[in-house]
């Protein structure tokens, strides 16, 4: 789907979608962390304690309806778990099945939360709880970089044979230019390096100030928002 040839119909189709709300909400999520702590530094802005209220407000509302559209998602994962045994090369068929068991308990971690947040169930260790959802996701997103990892050690085999070998490119060079020419890979692979770094602050492993995980959180929606609306930027199963 090119990008020139959007149609206001595509548009509706996409936002009717809960996985396409998701996205955009991600986005502005994300965008509004990054702004808020943009305005935290910049003191001598205009209304400056205004926008940062706005932009914290906006990533809480934005952040708690994307946790109530996730209530009872993590049993969608089951059917992905089954749909992984049906993938010809086993290696990704069993990342894929294991990514979909992070990305259910992920799910059912933050149901529980959410339920426990508005005093519907009582946790006895909601701290702990959300210690295991941050591990959970962490090991999502190792599992997604190694799907990664293999697809490009793939695609530098193939590269091999074709217009990329010539005597005058280094080997460096040559798998720069074999990974960049293919889009799909290069756009997952940046977004689950940008997702990474966001468990990894919750976990206190790597210290990032707001300002950059909202960075790194608003590229990685808007890449996952690309895959969701064209195909084609989607790493083949």
């Amino acid at each position: 789907m090119s990008c020139s040839k959007i149609s206001l119909d595509e548009v509706i189709r996409f936002t009717s979608r809960t996985a396409g709300r998701d996205k955009i909400y991600r986005t502005v999520q994300y965008a509004s962390r990054f702004l808020a702590w943009y305005y935290i530094k910049k003191r001598r802005v205009v209304n400056g304690e205004r926008l940062v209220e706005i932009f914290q407000n906006l990533e809480s509302v934005m952040s708690l309806t994307r946790k109530g559209m996730r209530l009872g998602r993590f049993v969608d994962y089951v059917k992905s778990v089954l749909e992984s045994f049906h993938i010809r090369n086993k290696r990704i068929g069993t990342l894929f099945g294991l990514i979909a068991v992070c990305q259910g308990l992920f799910m059912l971690f933050d149901n529980l939360l959410l339920l426990h947040r508005f005093k519907i169930i009582y946790l006895n260790y909601p701290q702990r709880l959300q210690q295991y959802l941050n591990q959970v996701w962490l090991l999502w997103l190792s599992l997604a970089l190694t799907r990664d990892y293999y697809e490009i050690q793939a695609s530098f085999a193939v590269g091999q044979h074709h217009q990329f070998q010539q005597k005058h490119d280094t080997s460096l060079i040559r798998r720069a230019n074999i990974f960049w020419a293919n889009k799909p890979l290069v756009i997952d692979t940046v977004k689950n390096l940008c997702d990474l770094y966001i468990p990894l602050s919750n976990m206190n492993i790597v210290h990032l100030h707001s300002g950059l995980q909202g960075f790194a959180g608003t590229i990685s929606s808007v890449l996952g928002l690309l895959q969701l609306w064209d195909k084609s930027y989607q790493l083949p199963a």
